[in-house]
């Protein structure tokens, strides 16, 4: 179990801004986001379950001023890199590339040090469609980085509030070395900075993975931060002193995902790791 550092993190305050519109997903999915992020952790249920270490990227006003900005200069490279090798970024209908979805999920035995569960293993099953929302604050997403017509990399976001949670991200294992990931995360950050004004964009926690994935957050301007998640705008808790922190093995980003699937109605995969 990774535990992580005994210094105190920056604090944040994100609202998930419930209800701000009649639309029913406003309310949906910012009370399953902030049930699960606040549950007690299990060995430290004096804080919840994902706020202390949160992997957090605080995005500027404007996508320009993160593209020219310290974080972005790492980016930059990698996505022209991208971009000139022919890769091409968009949003996605995930049922018309389950194929590729497969060969993306099949394409490395091993991520992040594990190995890769029995249900990537598997051709997945439709997603169907998604709900017509009618926020463009509450909403699932779906990305993808093409390469000959096929799909290569995808990333399935959840768009709540002030922030967007990367829940699902995967690239393929023959097209990593090309700058795919850092071109799916920044062209899908330019998406929800121009739509939904998203102001924070969560990887997970911060000390989950290997040194690798830290150092491709870290290049990318992601940090671990003690987060005050609130629904809409109440005040936040007091913070209670901490000891060392483990990051949870009971509430993972895959069952945060999956519950709120199914109080939805939606189908939901298995977070992934590029």
């Amino acid at each position: 179990m990774a535990v992580a550092t005994l210094e105190p993190y920056p604090e944040l305050t994100i609202s998930f801004l419930r209800a701000d519109t009649a639309d029913e997903h406003c309310a949906l999915l910012a009370d399953d986001l902030y049930e699960k992020f606040t549950a007690p952790h299990r060995q430290h249920p004096e804080y919840g379950a994902y706020q202390n270490g949160c992997s957090i990227l605080v995005l500027p006003a404007t996508f320009d001023e993160y593209w020219a900005g310290p974080a972005g200069y790492a980016t930059r490279r990698k996505v022209r890199k991208a971009l000139k090798e022919g890769y091409t970024f968009g949003v996605i209908d995930r049922d018309a590339y389950l194929d590729d979805i497969f060969a993306i999920n099949t394409s490395m035995e091993e991520r992040q040090g594990r190995a890769m569960t029995e249900s990537y293993r598997k051709r997945p099953d439709p997603f169907g469609p998604l709900p017509d929302y009618g926020c463009p604050r509450h909403q699932i997403r779906t990305y993808g980085v093409l390469f000959d017509g096929h799909l290569v990399a995808y990333t399935w976001l959840y768009q709540v509030g002030e922030m967007c949670l990367f829940s699902t991200i995967l690239g393929h294992g023959e097209h990593l070395n090309a700058g795919i990931m850092y071109l799916l995360i920044a062209e899908t950050l330019r998406d929800v900075i121009s739509s939904a004004g998203t102001r924070y964009a969560m990887y997970n926690m911060h000390v989950s993975g290997t040194e690798g994935l830290r150092f491709f957050k870290e290049q990318m301007g992601f940090a671990a931060y003690w987060v005050d998640w609130q629904r809409d705008k109440e005040q936040p808790l007091p913070r209670r002193p901490v000891a060392a922190k483990p990051v949870p093995r009971g509430l993972t980003p895959g069952r945060i995902v999956r519950g709120v699937a199914r109080r939805l109605g939606l189908t939901a995969r298995r977070p992934s790791r590029p």
